[in-house]
């Protein structure tokens, strides 16, 4: 029987031969076993056959979600056929339910039917996939495993992904995913991208905050023929505080008192208070779509206003789809695809700065606009 354990230093060698033989291209290196093995938020698990290194399997957890991901799953030619595959998985699966995680996802070449086959054996279905994804072209296919009971999500909630193709356009991206996700014919572009940039952020691109304000977000939805419910906790400026220079300041002012002018005249609804945990289940129910503000230090370490779209949600999690550019060498599109957050979680990220400002849209498509 095939047996496994957690990788060490002292396994490197053994892992980098097991990685030469299974792999001709996007390989490990030396250093990169080395930052897995010491740095964490990874499960590295070496399989042996015969007291001999056979096979490894690595999973990565992104912080502060509930999900896990499987990097990569090899058994060296001589050894496969023992079970040896079925094993890491399974292991690589418990050791993601001790980290609290509830779905494992997965990539595998689309090519690659004796893996598929693997996978979909052991209860991992398709929900997408990723074109030109591995280092030769090939196409990746995504897989995705519930490994908790009552772990679920519609996949009629997927999402279709759009990555921010600035790094201060996260705003336009997770609006432009709301829209398209109310209305499959809405085609998401660069083009518009930056369009709803340059409708709604509220400062020029010099030194400071460049993303968009609740209320320019709401204004380019509802200009583009959706519902829009807004739900802002602070009636001041958005953003002025991470702004020193008083003319800058003055600029931020002036642009933010003409969105709120122009608010007036739209029957966009305002609410001067932040959306509870019961109204977010409200507007999921009715199919509502969500773009929230977070701070990211609870992703990433980083202290920095950024949007995110909300599809779904339970009692114990909200899933979020995040648009982010600025990824972990190891990280892929299936990491910041409807993830979930636990519901406390969510909401201790979704505050931003000092003033602990809290801004939830919700979209929904007008009446008079379906089909």
């Amino acid at each position: 029987m095939p047996s496994t354990r957690p990788a060490t230093a002292a396994d490197i060698d053994a892992l980098l031969q097991i990685e030469r033989q299974c792999f001709t291209s996007d390989r490990l290196s030396r250093r990169s076993f080395q930052r897995l093995i010491r740095q964490g938020h990874a499960s590295l698990l070496i399989a042996f056959s015969a007291d001999r290194p056979a096979g490894y399997a690595l999973a990565l957890y992104r912080s502060g979600t509930r999900l896990a991901r499987l990097y990569s799953l090899a058994v060296v030619p001589q050894c496969r056929g023992r079970g040896i595959a079925r094993k890491l998985l399974q292991d690589s699966e418990q050791a993601a339910r001790e980290q609290y995680c509830i779905f494992m996802r997965l990539e595998v070449n689309v090519g690659n039917s004796a893996a598929i086959a693997v996978y979909r054996k052991a209860g991992y279905h398709p929900i997408g996939t990723i074109s030109e994804y591995y280092e030769d072209g090939g196409d990746a296919l995504k897989m995705e495993k519930p490994i908790r009971r009552n772990a679920s999500i519609s996949d009629a909630s997927r999402t279709a992904f759009y990555q921010q193709t600035t790094p201060f356009t996260c705003g336009p991206a997770s609006l432009m995913m709301a829209m398209h996700r109310l209305d499959p014919r809405y085609p998401m572009t660069r083009r518009d991208e930056l369009k709803i940039w340059r409708e709604s952020t509220t400062i020029f691109m010099t030194a400071g905050h460049g993303g968009c304000s609740p209320q320019g977000l709401a204004l380019s939805a509802w200009h583009r023929g959706f519902d829009v419910t807004l739900y802002c906790n602070e009636t001041k400026v958005p953003f002025i505080d991470s702004v020193r220079d008083p003319e800058k300041k003055q600029v931020i002012a002036l642009a933010h008192e003409d969105f709120v002018m122009e608010l007036e005249e739209t029957d966009v609804t305002l609410h001067d208070r932040e959306m509870t945990p019961e109204q977010l289940q409200q507007h999921i129910r009715h199919g509502d779509v969500l773009v929230s503000l977070i701070s990211t230090w609870r992703l990433n370490r980083n202290k920095a206003p950024h949007w995110v779209m909300v599809t779904a949600a339970d009692e114990r999690f909200v899933y979020l789809s995040d648009p982010d550019n600025d990824r972990d060498e190891y990280q892929s599109e299936t990491d910041y695809i409807d993830v979930p957050i636990e519901v406390d979680e969510f909401l201790a990220m979704a505050a931003f700065g000092r003033s602990r400002l809290k801004s939830t849209l919700a979209l929904s498509r007008r009446a008079d606009a379906l089909p």
